[in-house]
């Protein structure tokens, strides 16, 4: 016999990290309070911990998808695959050179196009997708508030997210808006 309704739980299923890092904040705000030198020095470092990863955690929990998508993501050594109902494949992380997101008609998809021309579409909902955050966050250059506002957007178009690009000096990274 459960305890709490089925829905509220789904909620805080999906909220759950941010909840950890606020409760790991609180607990280090507790300890700073308390009597003791070292117990406060641990308390406020458990403090900025639980503020720093928070802050992750809330963009992470932005970059999740509302609604599911066919197919499922999977992240092995800087290698994205995706395995769809009908069409997939895989891209090297080192071998990316543009990151667009596209949106049409309210859906969204990832796509991720390597030096040689080849490209891989990921529905944003796809089983697995939240993998993609630390994968596209270890992209130098990245700008994740830019990739983040893409997602809020609700204009229809592609969108570059993330572009290598050269120049005179050798090979520069740069994140597109």
């Amino acid at each position: 016999m459960p305890f709490i309704r089925p829905e509220i739980a789904e909620r805080l299923r999906d909220w759950r990290e941010v909840l950890i890092c606020i409760g790991v904040l609180l607990l280090g705000l507790w300890m700073t309070q308390q009597p003791g030198p070292v117990v406060k020095g641990v308390g406020l470092v458990a403090a900025l911990a639980g503020a720093g990863l928070g802050f992750v955690a809330i963009r992470r929990k932005r970059f999740a998808a509302e609604d599911a998508a066919p197919g499922m993501v999977v992240l092995d050594e800087r290698e994205v695959t995706y395995m769809g109902p009908i069409a997939g494949g895989s891209v090297d992380l080192d071998r990316l050179s543009v990151l667009r997101l596209r949106r049409q008609a309210g859906r969204k998809v990832w796509l991720l196009q390597t030096e040689d021309g080849n490209a891989l579409a990921i529905p944003h909902g796809a089983e697995g997708e939240t993998t993609l955050f630390d994968a596209f966050a270890a992209l130098p250059g990245l700008h994740m508030p830019g990739l983040l506002a893409a997602l809020d957007s609700s204009e229809d178009g592609s969108v570059i997210v993330w572009q290598r690009t050269m120049d005179p000096k050798g090979l520069r990274l740069t994140s597109g808006s």
